[in-house]
């Protein structure tokens, strides 16, 4: 589980994935509680393991007269339950350990502290300041200048016009672009993209701006076509030999003459790996 995030070119601790890790904790400690719960129904004894001539052997410790009884290989089924019952225990005392650490340290970390030192500052002294992590606003514009649209030069001109402004060359391309909109998720229309030796232009850069990190959308329109379809296949080969991949920083909608695109399925897109 990562406990940071990415701003800048610093890693800074980020409340959302910490939040994460002990929700995931208490989850965890739900299913430790039944495994202690089942454990309570065996005897009050513990296992004590030695080695005999490289072999291990397995007695029974009364906890009251320290007695030693010798367990033989076909009561070996009970020592195991017994020494799972005391695995389960200490787990479920390192797992309430590891909450009861989270919590406190949730209530007394300020995880905005660095941020409110600039957002403190007057105007006039922003102005004239570089952070030296740049807040949401910040991150976008540099993000976009970084990524600049509208770099294919292939001559066919944009056909539909974007609740944001721009010309693009499909309706679902448009399609994409408005549910991207909608989500308020900055992205750049065909940017360029270097990829090995060749020069790629992507349907979309895209940005999850919490995890600040750059996804690239391509939109596959005539998939039922060999040419076309062979053409790109070759094409995420490209991307996956040089590092993006599909549900990672790569995002693939595709649709044919005989399925159009799913609209559901690019919002479902969106909310699992840009929000």
């Amino acid at each position: 589980m990562k406990f940071v995030n990415r701003k800048s070119d610093l890693l800074v601790l980020n409340k959302d994935y910490v939040e994460q890790q002990l929700k995931e904790l208490r989850l965890l400690l739900k299913e430790s509680d039944k495994r202690v719960a089942i454990g309570k129904r065996l005897p009050n004894i513990r296992v004590k393991v030695s080695k005999s001539n490289g072999c291990n052997q397995y007695y029974y410790i009364n906890p009251d007269t320290k007695k030693l009884v010798y367990v033989k290989k076909e009561d070996l089924m009970k020592v195991a339950r017994i020494i799972q019952r005391d695995y389960n225990i200490d787990v479920n005392k390192a797992i309430r350990k590891q909450i009861d650490k989270l919590e406190k340290f949730i209530a007394n970390y300020d995880f905005d502290a660095i941020d409110k030192v600039y957002e403190k500052m007057p105007s006039a002294r922003q102005q004239l300041t570089n952070p030296i992590i740049l807040n949401d606003e910040q991150y976008v514009l540099k993000w976009r200048a970084e990524h600049p649209a509208m770099q294919n030069t292939f001559p066919e001109e944009g056909k539909y016009k974007t609740n944001r402004g721009e010309l693009v060359r499909s309706k679902s391309e448009k399609i994409i672009a408005d549910s991207l909109d909608r989500y308020g998720i900055p992205y750049q229309y065909e940017p360029f993209l270097e990829l090995g030796n060749s020069a790629v232009y992507p349907d979309f850069a895209v940005l999850n701006l919490k995890k600040r990190k750059t996804l690239y959308w391509e939109h596959l329109g005539i998939v039922s076509e060999n040419d076309y379809a062979t053409k790109n296949f070759k094409k995420l080969q490209m991307y996956e030999k040089n590092g993006y991949y599909l549900g990672t920083n790569l995002i693939i909608t595709m649709e044919s003459d005989m399925v159009m695109l799913d609209i559901k399925n690019v919002e479902e897109k969106i909310n699992e790996l840009l929000l």
